[in-house]
């Protein structure tokens, strides 16, 4: 007969910690066996693990825990029915011995659902869910038997056909625990980055399943998974909070704290293009502790501060946080690290609160509230003291308060380990003491601080340094107080002069002064895996992402007065050009007497190039001035895909409505096109359609342009050498067509094509005297050829698109 928790167990105990189909009860040579049917949580005697279990009268074992539910068993011959609390199956009154047991439990009373884990866990540790909640049929009272008759036939059939059918992975009952952020889960996981409803813990004949039901999911053992089976030990990562499965269910407390230790960077080496940037660094920071990174320029600091972060992975050697390798579990750490730049990563045309609540839209589960956010960024503010500056735009800030505006980007996710950059470049002594204090009270508030610095005036409040010397190489690592006696003088231009002369032998003396304490207790074992898929790091969709970035694009457009001022004033400009055109036949047919018999020629050489010239100035500059700002949000989770498409949805708008503006001066002041259109059934309607798909196509280069210039003042001859050349090779002013060369390298310009679909639509060939323009075969009035023009602009719109996508991608 089997044992189990399915409903078709002869014997059924609605436990989580037993398998579907548990224990096999057979009758052999004229003994009963207790058979183990491979179940997850074993069978047990007197503690013991026991595949096979000879039973005898009295016996009695415990079923999924060494304290888990106890079974009583008494042989003896059958009786019949019997006045007991319950009914009884009686098969036959002859036979071999027949066999009762009793499922009266280790304990007298009953541990209530969730009340308790199956064993007190240590004071320190607190149970947070346990998977005893799962079994919603009471078990059992005690004293209730059932009696069955030891000659049956088939009872190794029935155990397979039970062991077949309880295959599938189905709940024993129920919905079972919910996790989550919500006051109403079963258990309520206070981490701003867990959902209101992040995962279910539900049985099955496997085991205790958790079942990712969130956004930012669910880790076990630093992988992601959509459900897992939980073994013994398992450490489940929800949000920022690490709960260790034990003994049926998740604790929290020294189980998780065992395996933490604060930061662990352990022979760390790191080489690119065969140099060595890190040559064997070893640090150890504790939780609640400041660490500053020095060193001559060059020696490797910002590399290693990257490196830390998980933004690079190390040639040799690891880092670990918390017991985490950062590089093998990097999808499940990204949330818990913290990493400010050397640059401002926050938009300085926004005010401080605007900057916080689209950074928090997109950090934050979706499913938190506005009033939620509201209240993490009001918390944030608090804690740096910002709350008086909340109105204030972040472009009049003083710099030690953009730096703390930068760190409460950081904040918002609540990470227990805070890189920084070089955040005192630039302030003055009085702003890098307020930096400095600052980071003192977010290390005394619990968190690892590591701060990269070249400012020396005010280590003395750290507790320790990591001195730097070049090639990467460790001259000291301690307290600061203790650094004249290693180097020999508190004077720390000699103390440079002498680790920059030699930094080999500043590495050989540390390692003689500290060699027992060169290296950090080992805390994990080596990792000599490669390193795992980092996972999805978005945190909310797509959708989402392209929303909140398309509404903060928008703010920041007109937040930039000037910038917006000179956006709205440049299709109005550009179009009154284009009335400078001598002459008042417009798009008409010149006649033989017409001054300017080219007129619409002329018109268009002024119009396509103004859409360039608007498309072009509309987004060159907006990539390379948002770079670390973008950088710093990709690394935490914004999609690249979500953020190009928001931009490029919020530009194209923009590019759009300039085009139509442009367009209504033109046909305002010149009149509208006579030839009829060849696609659209309304030539001015399709006139306008080549400005604004000209002007989109030069938006797009514009980016392009952008993500390949490495500095703001880059932009201006690139802009200017872009906009002369579309306006030499429209083919309007100068001609193009069969010009080797010349000819080939207009193909590539959006002036071009969409110059030869605006002539193909006015029918530019018959309008003007073949003398006075190129028999250009694309400028055809004909619908094949604005077709191909047309598409040729989507094309090198979607090139470009394609461009940028791959150039800000994310690497690693």
């Amino acid at each position: 007969m089997v044992v189990g928790r399915d409903l078709h167990a002869d014997l059924r105990i609605p436990d989580p910690r037993i398998s579907r189909a548990h224990l096999i009860l057979r009758f052999d040579q004229g003994r009963w066996l207790a058979i183990d049917n491979g179940s997850l949580n074993g069978t047990y005697v007197n503690g013991y693990p026991m595949p096979v279990i000879d039973i005898h009268d009295g016996q009695s074992i415990n079923v999924g825990n060494p304290q888990g539910p106890r079974l009583t068993f008494a042989i003896g011959p059958q009786r019949g029915p019997t006045s007991r609390p319950s009914p009884t199956r009686t098969v036959a009154d002859s036979g071999p011995p027949t066999l009762a047991w009793s499922t009266t439990q280790e304990r007298t009373n009953p541990i209530p659902p969730l009340a308790r884990p199956p064993r007190r866990p240590p004071d320190n540790e607190r149970t947070v869910a346990n998977a005893g909640r799962l079994a919603t049929p009471h078990p059992p009272p005690p004293g209730e038997f059932t009696v069955i008759d030891a000659k049956t036939a088939d009872v190794s059939n029935l155990a397979t056909r039970m062991v077949k059918f309880l295959t599938p992975r189905t709940p024993a009952g129920g919905t079972g625990i919910t996790i989550g952020r919500a006051a109403d889960s079963d258990v309520v996981v206070s981490d701003v980055l867990a959902s209101r409803r992040h995962a279910t813990l539900v049985p099955t004949h496997l085991g205790t399943e958790i079942r990712d039901t969130s956004v930012n999911g669910t880790f076990v053992n630093g992988t992601r998974v959509g459900s897992a089976i939980l073994t013994e030990g398992d450490v489940v990562t929800i949000g920022n909070v690490d709960l260790v499965f034990r003994d049926g269910g998740l604790i929290e407390g020294s189980a998780a704290a065992a395996r933490t230790g604060g930061l662990e960077v352990r022979g760390v080496k790191y080489v690119v293009d065969n140099k060595q940037l890190l040559d064997d660094i070893s640090l150890t920071a504790r939780p609640g502790t400041l660490t500053a990174v020095i060193g001559g320029s060059g020696a490797g600091k910002s590399t290693l501060a990257r490196l830390i972060a998980g933004y690079a992975r190390p040639t040799a050697g690891s880092v670990s946080f918390e017991g985490h390798d950062i590089h093998t579990e990097y999808a499940s750490l990204r949330s818990r690290i913290g990493m400010v730049p050397q640059d401002d990563v926050v938009h300085r045309q926004l005010t401080v609160n605007q900057a916080l609540g689209y950074a928090a839209e997109l950090r934050l589960p979706p499913d938190t509230g506005k009033a939620d956010r509201a209240r993490v960024v009001a918390q944030v503010l608090d804690e740096l003291e910002l709350t008086k500056h909340a109105d204030t735009r972040v472009d009049k800030l003083s710099g030690g308060q953009r730096k703390r505006a930068s760190v409460a980007l950081e904040l918002l996710t609540g990470p227990s380990l805070l890189i920084l950059d070089e955040p005192t470049s630039g302030l003055d002594p009085a702003l890098d003491h307020q930096v400095m204090t600052m980071l003192r009270q977010l290390a005394d508030a619990g968190r690892v601080v590591i701060v990269v610095t070249h400012m020396l005036s005010y280590l003395d409040i750290c507790d320790q340094l990591l001195l730097v010397a070049p090639g990467g190489k460790t001259a000291y690592c301690g307290p600061p107080d203790q650094i004249g006696a290693a180097m020999g003088t508190t004077n720390w231009a000699k103390i440079f002069t002498h680790v920059g002369a030699d930094p080999e032998e500043a590495n050989r003396r540390f390692l003689a002064r500290a060699e027992a304490q060169r290296r950090p207790q080992q805390l994990l074992p080596d990792k000599t895996d490669q390193p795992g898929d980092l996972g999805a790091p978005v945190h909310t969709s797509v959708r989402r992402q392209i929303s909140t970035v398309a509404r903060r694009q928008v703010r920041l457009v007109v937040a930039d007065r000037a910038y917006f001022v000179f956006l709205a004033l440049l299709p109005f400009i550009l179009g009154a050009l284009s009335l400078t055109v001598p002459g008042n036949i417009g798009f008409h047919v010149a006649g033989p007497h017409a001054g300017t018999p080219d007129e619409a020629a002329q018109i268009l050489s002024l119009l396509l190039p103004a859409a360039a010239f608007m498309g072009t100035a509309l987004t060159i500059r907006d990539l390379v001035g948002e770079r670390a700002v973008f950088q710093r949000e990709q690394a935490v989770g914004l999609s690249t895909t979500a953020y190009l498409l928001a931009k490029t949805g919020v530009f194209c708008g923009f590019a759009i409505l300039q085009s139509a503006i442009t367009t209504a001066i033109v046909v305002l002041g010149k009149g509208a096109p006579t030839r009829g259109a060849v696609v659209l059934g309304n030539a001015t309607v399709e006139l306008f359609a080549t400005v604004a798909a000209t002007c989109v196509a030069s938006a797009m280069l514009g980016l392009a342009i952008s993500s390949l210039v490495r500095s703001s003042e880059q932009i201006m001859p690139l802009f200017v050498v872009s906009v002369m050349a579309q306006l030499v090779l429209c083919g309007g002013m100068v001609p193009v067509t069969g010009r080797l060369g010349l000819d080939q390298l207009s193909f590539a310009t959006p002036a071009r094509w969409g110059y030869a679909a605006a002539a193909s639509t006015v029918d530019l060939r018959d309008l003007v005297p073949g003398s006075l323009v190129p028999e250009d075969g694309f400028w055809q009035h004909t619908p094949e050829m604005w077709l191909l023009d047309m598409g040729m602009l989507a094309a090198l719109s979607l090139f470009y698109a394609g461009f940028v996508r791959w150039k800000i991608r994310l690497r690693r």
